[in-house]
């Protein structure tokens, strides 16, 4: 069926003289694949293995072989592929261990590939939304990789398409002194071994291409996987990253003043972290593109990178790149050639892909197609006109495709599973991490310009064409981070915010200033009235305003002390020790809320009457988000879904029992009987379930089995709508106060997103990605090297619940950062030498300061007694979770507070006083190292 000429031409990136088998030949089968596979692998040279490899080769370049290939079986609906068995025959084909000749034959294949997809998006202007639809196939041509939207040396713009990397890669200039990406070997020519095609030609070879037979695409995709599976470089969070392809010089930084201390001036920001580099030494692009590195993102990219072409085991650097960038171009091509099939097409392979391909292969599939995403979605935005790569948005819309897949219901059980299917992959997993290296503001102004955009669903839509509303990131809000939303609500808040300030600037001549706050630490009640008093009669415009807070009595301002307000806040408003306050509510308990000790999560008291105490809830929940402050994760989902009802998001969802089993299991299950209930006497049985009938039934309306679904819904409608009004509908108004006017709230948050957005995420502390963002300050390198090193064994080796309250300890709360825990950031402070000192910690700044300790275990004892001693801090139900930590300006009093705590039954928190005041209050006790 093939020779070795041409295998060998394969190899090289050439067509072979044919890429179609003999009509009578026999299709290849898994077991002639399996066979071919030994061949390789007893072959004694590149050459033998190559000749062996011919017939797979030639299948691999042709789609009509392709679609005969790997038959299982043929029954009424079709022919059936033993995907798994043709996706195992490529893999041990190209493992190192059982393959001498892995990456010759890599190569063959590779390029056996571009031959069956010779078509590459085109690189024409996106239409606008409102545009008659686009040829899809006018201007499609061949070209080499080199001049394909990966050679991000240079562009139309002159801006260079990608020219800023996540990471520096060694020298890839080759001995013609290149400064080019690697080029793919060869020109891949045509069908008929011509020239690459002129545009003039592309249409009517496009239509040839679209009468092909579609089956061969998910054959050639189990045979894709081996290459496409982890086959790009990633950074410390574990996100794919595009290497840069030029040398990183270092360069010294020029010295001078700033602020009256002396500093190193370069003017420059990090390209990988994003702080501005203020070191002796940076490193910069020696091509001069705009590229800058701080020491440290150069050092760990160097490492990341090395170890990247360590686990390649590619013959060269250049080769690597090779087929690094073959993987994002062939991702790109395989979205091309399925989105502009007809719809019909594109349901059979994705029936292909829902129903015969086994679970493992589809998430590998899905995650080679998030991992080009996410490494080529930063040089996109970089680039002014984000439109302008249409082969990255055909990688958007296969990723779409797969997302799509995932969602198709499937009721049938397989013999070798164990329950039904679908979906086949956590819908998390098709978060795109990378865009959050992207410029938030740059998408929102994008995104004003479509707020109404949404992504097309590319199972249903009969003819799939790129528009400017398509090609924008919060257009695919399902592929967008939390994170990199919860940025851009800020902005779409603070964006309405100088709106206030220009008009207010036009109409008094003053402008707008903070929410001045001054509460007291406690008691309870005493806060509370402080909150109230301070949000009491003022308008929805004075306060969307960010929130500036001191506590009474001290001086510290700032992200800590504004952390702490809304802990403290928060928990006041949860707490009801402070019994009846007249002050605050004539004759009604400060117990706004009831604790669901199962759930461990808190639902209105229905009996309390006091819509400014609820109102400055949702104020002070609104404000958290417009603060940019992770607040405990306290009220249950429901309740975040009830808000977006409130601002009447289409992203709401109707309510349902699960909601109210979030609230009241008991009732759930109750409402469940009603509906597993099959008798005829059902009315006489539960009667009209004891709440007054009203909204969608009528006083005449009766239970019977035809409507006790509409009796439920009815029931549950009532339970959010008028049972809890007099709670809820304040609370919804004081949110809406601060948040209400962001469209992009209102139109692209879900009540689960909405939830992350105020709460953060609930994720097991991750010591390791701690680590890998953690920076350090007083120590010398071989401290570094040989203490901080026990340190990070001491951490990871502390049970959940000892890691979770070291965070507390630091940053005075338990929420992972949005961005996961290697963005939070801690500072490791040397604070001097002597194991009688206890560790303590600033947490406005996430720092802690860590004493140099003579073993491991006293490391470990000091700071978990460290970390108890700030939560012996009150009494009773009176545990405040935050840390009695060292801030600036302030001075933590353990032992000498906690003997006060015995005394005084109100005193709810660890007080951080002023160091002459607290020494003259304590008078003894205060432990050496404060």
């Amino acid at each position: 069926l093939g020779c070795a000429r041409s295998a060998a031409a394969l190899s090289r990136g050439l067509e072979p003289h044919s890429c179609r088998t003999d009509t009578g030949a026999m299709p290849l089968t898994v077991e002639r694949l399996e066979a071919c596979v030994d061949h390789v692998a007893a072959a004694s040279s590149s050459a033998e293995a190559l000749d062996h490899l011919s017939e797979v080769l030639e299948v691999l370049s042709s789609r009509s072989a392709l679609a005969e290939a790997g038959i299982r079986g043929i029954s009424a609906s079709g022919p059936s592929y033993d995907y798994v068995g043709i996706c195992a025959a490529i893999e041990r084909l190209l493992c190192k261990a059982s393959s001498r000749w892995q990456r010759d034959v890599g190569e063959a294949v590779r390029n056996a590939v571009l031959v069956a997809m010779p078509h590459q998006p085109p690189q024409a202007p996106i239409k606008e939304a409102d545009a008659s639809a686009v040829d899809m196939a006018a201007g499609s041509r061949d070209v080499e990789i080199a001049n394909s939207p990966h050679d991000i040396s240079s562009d139309s713009s002159g801006e260079g398409r990608a020219a800023i990397a996540a990471v520096p890669s060694p020298d890839m200039s080759d001995s013609h002194g290149s400064d080019q990406l690697p080029r793919h070997p060869g020109v891949l020519a045509d069908a008929q071994g011509s020239a690459p095609m002129q545009a003039d030609d592309a249409p009517a070879a496009l239509e040839d291409d679209i009468r092909e037979p579609f089956s061969c695409v998910s054959v050639l995709l189990a045979a894709l996987l081996p290459l496409l599976t982890d086959a790009l470089p990633r950074d410390h969070s574990g996100v794919c990253i595009i290497p840069h392809p030029h040398v990183m010089e270092k360069q010294q930084a020029a010295f001078g003043m700033a602020n009256g201390r002396p500093a190193f001036r370069t003017n420059k920001i990090c390209d990988n972290c994003g702080q501005r580099i203020q070191d002796q030494f940076f490193f910069h692009c020696a091509q001069n593109c705009d590229i800058d590195f701080c020491q440290e993102c150069h050092r760990k990219s160097q490492e990341l990178l090395a170890n990247f072409l360590e686990r390649a085991g590619d013959a060269s650097r250049e080769s690597a790149y090779r087929r690094l960038f073959w993987v994002i171009d062939v991702t790109e091509r395989v979205g091309f050639h399925v989105l502009r099939r007809s719809v019909d097409d594109r349901a059979r392979l994705a029936n292909e892909l829902a129903f015969e391909w086994p679970t493992p292969m589809f998430e590998r599939l899905t995650q080679a197609a998030i991992d080009v995403v996410n490494a080529k979605v930063v040089h996109v935005q970089d680039v002014k006109d984000i439109t302008s790569d249409s082969c990255f948005w055909y990688a958007i819309g296969w990723l779409q495709f797969l997302y799509s897949v995932n969602q198709l219901p499937c009721s049938t059980r397989r013999v070798d599973e164990q329950g039904a299917r679908g979906p086949k992959v956590e819908y998390e997993r098709f978060i795109l991490e990378g865009i959050n290296k992207c410029e938030p503001l740059s998408e929102f102004q994008r995104w004003q310009k479509h707020p109404s955009a949404k992504a097309p669903d590319v199972l249903a839509i009969e003819e799939f064409v790129l528009t400017a509303d398509f090609c924008s990131f919060l257009t695919h809000s399902n592929l967008v981070p939390v994170s990199f939303r919860r940025v851009c609500l800020l902005c779409d808040v603070w964006d309405q915010i100088q709106q206030i300030q220009r008009e207010q600037i036009q109409r008094t001549g003053g402008c707008v200033t903070p929410l001045e706050l001054e509460v007291p630490r406690g008691p309870c009640w005493a806060l509370l009235e402080a909150v109230l008093h301070a949000f009491k009669g003022k308008a929805n415009i004075e306060l969307r305003r960010p929130l500036r807070v001191t506590f009474l009595g001290e001086e510290a301002v700032g992200p800590g002390p504004l952390r702490e307000f809304f802990q403290v806040a928060l928990r006041a408003f949860l707490d009801g020790s402070a019994g009846a306050c007249g002050e605050l509510a004539k004759g009604s308990s400060t117990r706004l809320f009831r604790c669901n000790g199962q759930r461990r999560s808190y639902w209105f008291d229905e009996e309390v009457d006091n819509p400014d105490a609820f109102r400055a809830c949702g104020i002070l929940l609104g404000q958290a988000v417009l603060n940019n402050v992770l607040v405990p994760n306290i009220f249950p989902p429901v309740l975040y879904e009830c808000l977006l009802h409130d601002l009447g998001s289409p992203c709401a969802r109707p309510l349902g029992l699960e909601d109210i089993a979030m609230i009241s299991e008991e009732i759930a299950q109750s409402l469940q009987c009603v509906l597993d209930y099959a008798k005829e006497d059902i009315g006489e049985v539960f009667g009209d379930l004891g709440w007054p009938i009203g909204g969608r039934l009528t006083e005449e309306s009766r239970l019977t089995l035809d409507t006790k679904r509409e009796f439920v819904q009815a029931y549950v409608d009532w339970f959010f709508r008028d049972r809890v009004a007099k709670q809820l509908n304040p609370l919804c108004d004081g949110f809406r106060a601060i948040l209400g006017g962001s469209s992009l709230l209102r139109s692209m948050i879900d009540s689960v997103q909405l939830e992350k957005i105020v709460c953060g995420g609930a994720i097991p502390v991750d010591a390791a990605a701690i680590r890998l963002g953690a920076t350090y300050e007083g120590w010398t390198e071989e401290e570094q090297s040989a203490y901080l090193p026990m340190f990070w064994e001491v951490l990871a080796s502390f049970t959940e619940a000892e890691k979770v309250k070291f965070v507390v300890f630091v940053t005075a709360s338990d929420r992972v950062p949005l961005k996961g825990w290697q963005d939070l950031g801690l500072i490791v402070h040397k604070n001097g030498v002597g194991d009688d000192r206890l560790p303590t910690a600033y947490t406005c700044f996430c720092q802690l300061l860590l004493p140099k300790y003579t073993e491991k275990e006293r490391l470990r004892s000091k700071l978990l007694l460290a970390i108890a001693s700030s939560e012996a801090s009150g009494s009773g139900e009176h545990v405040d979770v935050r840390p009695a930590a060292l801030h600036l300006e302030d001075v933590v009093i353990r032992a000498a507070e906690v003997d006060l705590c015995k005394t005084r039954q109100d005193f709810a928190v660890v007080r951080r006083l002023p160091a002459h005041a607290a020494l003259s209050r304590a008078g003894c006790g205060i432990p050496k190292d404060l």
